[in-house]
């Protein structure tokens, strides 16, 4: 990255914070090519939304520079996406959606009244989070949930007729979300979804509102968005100050732990035994139950923004970076890993290994990692062990396929090549702000 970062950067946030523009366009039927008058068009994960007069024309205004999915829904309506990136006022082509059809063969999804009430926790769960603010959102409306589940596959699926209305009463916004695919496997508890959310600012007095915007930057700081802002402003492990500690994770396979389905095994085998060698076995293959699936290693060196981002050749848009080419474990012999009784030779020239970024946000960033820093406890050599206080909030990114694209919001705009682990992973629509929000100047 250049000095001209920067100054981009700086201009960029300028943009952002007094610039507005227009979108404008028209939605017709597919079939005949004529007006759908009353069909919602917003911009997804922000307040900016209208509805399509009796010409089918919409514009929605004040909307800030930025990269976004544009959305159309109506009921009875294949709901229609298009990216779209806004730097000056825009124009959308006309838009052509299609009715829905149900296919005689397709799943029977069961209403929300005639299936176990266990299962509408899940999902409420799973989409509202666990956090605090999570746990104050309700739904409105759920009679607009469909929940089937597949008692052969072990699995919840679930999608809405229309939008399903959430008062988050923590954050102050009643949020409009459609959700178009939802899927819960309870072997795996693996959980994947696909919605759209536009937000809605709820009206209050004086008290409401202060406690809002409290509690909305509560949200914000420590988050994914704000994170990525403050590569853009180049304000990432600066010591001493609050802010986030960035660094290198490597993790690669554990090749002295068995697969769990063996030890399972193992362990059932030896279990209610009382002879000394099954004593001693159980022990072994309990201990190696309790081992990480990986082995891994957070390198002392504390990145810089331009080794994190960089610019693009479209306006506003910056590409995630993460140095893949170094192996960190192969710089310290020996290791220690929890479970494992003294350091091992972890050291592996053929074993796959996999680097992420190690992100999370504390009160103050020690001037140096590893050796000499009291708060962190050595691993081996120049490798160190988070604190508590660290991994309270730690998160880890990783790059899926291709390149992760984010604009100057600090928003991904293509969220499904990268992937979350721990803190940021977590979070759910209970934690989640419009794109655009500013904490300085946010008085809603």
């Amino acid at each position: 990255m250049k000095n001209t970062f920067l100054i981009l950067f700086f201009l960029s946030i300028s943009n952002l914070a007094f610039a507005q523009f227009t979108i404008n366009g028209k939605v017709l039927t597919r079939v005949d090519n004529k007006p759908l008058e009353g069909a919602t068009v917003f911009v997804n994960k922000t307040n900016y939304g209208t509805k399509t007069d009796k010409n089918g024309n919409f514009i929605i205004y004040n909307v800030r520079p930025g990269h976004y999915e544009l959305i159309v829904s109506m009921i009875g309506f294949k709901t229609y996406n298009i990216s779209i990136s806004v730097q000056a006022d825009t124009k959308v082509p006309p838009v052509a959606v299609e009715e829905k059809t149900t296919s005689l063969n397709e799943v029977k999804i069961t209403s929300t009244k005639k299936l176990d009430s266990r299962y509408l926790d899940m999902f409420k769960r799973e989409i509202l989070g666990t956090s605090k603010f999570g746990r104050q959102c309700r739904i409105v409306n759920p009679e607009v949930i469909h929940l089937n589940f597949d008692k052969r596959e072990n699995k919840l699926t679930a999608y809405t007729s229309d939008f399903m209305i959430i008062d988050n009463k923590a954050l102050g916004y009643r949020l409009k979300y459609l959700v178009e695919a939802f899927d819960r496997n309870e072997k795996t508890e693996l959980i994947s979804y696909v919605g759209y959310v536009l937000f809605e600012t709820m009206q209050g007095n004086d008290q409401q509102l202060k406690d809002w915007n409290e509690k909305r930057l509560e949200a914000y700081t420590g988050s994914l968005q704000h994170f990525l802002r403050s590569v853009l402003g180049n304000n990432i492990n600066i010591g001493g100050e609050p802010g986030f500690l960035v660094a290198t994770d490597t993790r690669l396979p554990n090749k002295n732990r068995q697969a769990d389905t063996v030890i399972k095994e193992k362990i059932r085998l030896y279990s209610g035994k009382y002879s000394k060698s099954d004593k001693d076995s159980l022990f072994f293959w309990t201990s190696m139950f309790q081992q990480p699936r990986y082995i891994e290693v957070i390198d002392t060196t504390k990145l810089k923004s331009k080794q994190i981002a960089r610019l693009t050749d479209q306006n506003g848009l910056y590409a995630l970076r993460i140095n893949n080419d170094i192996n960190y474990i192969k710089k310290w012999a020996r290791i220690e890993v929890p479970g494992v009784k003294g350091s091992t030779n972890f050291r592996c020239d053929t074993c796959k290994f996999k680097n992420s970024l190690y992100i999370t946000y504390i009160k103050s960033i020690p001037q140096n990692l590893g050796k000499g820093e009291k708060k962190s406890k050595l691993i081996a050599g120049e490798s160190f062990m988070p604190t508590p206080e660290m991994n309270k909030m730690a998160s880890l990114i990783s790059i899926l396929d291709g390149h992760v694209f984010f604009d100057q919001n600090g928003v991904i705009v293509n969220p499904m090549s990268l992937k979350l682990e721990r803190y940021w992973a977590n979070l759910r629509l209970g934690d989640l702000l419009p794109t655009d929000y500013l904490p300085d100047t946010d008085t809603k």
